[in-house]
């Protein structure tokens, strides 16, 4: 049986969207997709952040990206409630990346959800989605949430 609602995997870059691009990607996405809509985010994908705030950290170049990551998680948790955001605490194995483990979630859901999207601007992983039969939700021309069906 499959669940009628849409399932929006989100992937890191996407978090960051808000104070990069100044961008309300949450409403625009719900605006965009009929019927109800709830966001996923994995911790793999929060650790993925966090390890990359580390990386630019010794390098001694955090604080644009650390500023970027901030208002990216704060934004996500002032709108949780209100759009349907669930943090999901699971993580990849260490034989996968981030990319396929975001993609195997994808395909595990689609067999229990009706609409499964990645929202993601990562070039490979959105043709990896395509080829798979997931839908994809990414940005265009930095300002315009796009929505490619599978």
């Amino acid at each position: 049986m499959s669940l009628k609602f849409n399932a929006v995997i989100l992937d890191s870059n996407f978090i960051l969207l808000p104070i990069q691009f100044h961008l309300d990607y949450l409403e625009d996405i719900v605006f965009k997709l009929e019927g109800r809509t709830k966001f996923i985010i994995y911790k793999q994908v929060l650790d993925e952040l966090e390890a990359k705030k580390e990386r630019f950290r010794k390098k001694g170049k955090s604080n644009k990206f650390h500023t970027q990551l901030e208002a990216g998680k704060r934004y996500l948790e002032i709108n949780k409630n209100k759009f349907h955001i669930s943090f999901i605490d699971e993580v990849k194995n260490e034989k996968e990346t981030t990319d396929q483990f975001l993609l195997k979630k994808a395909k595990v859901l689609k067999k229990e959800i009706s609409s499964v999207f990645l929202a993601t601007n990562d070039y490979e992983l959105r043709k990896n989605a395509t080829q798979s039969e997931i839908s994809i939700i990414y940005l265009r021309k930095k300002q315009f949430i796009s929505i490619t069906w599978a």
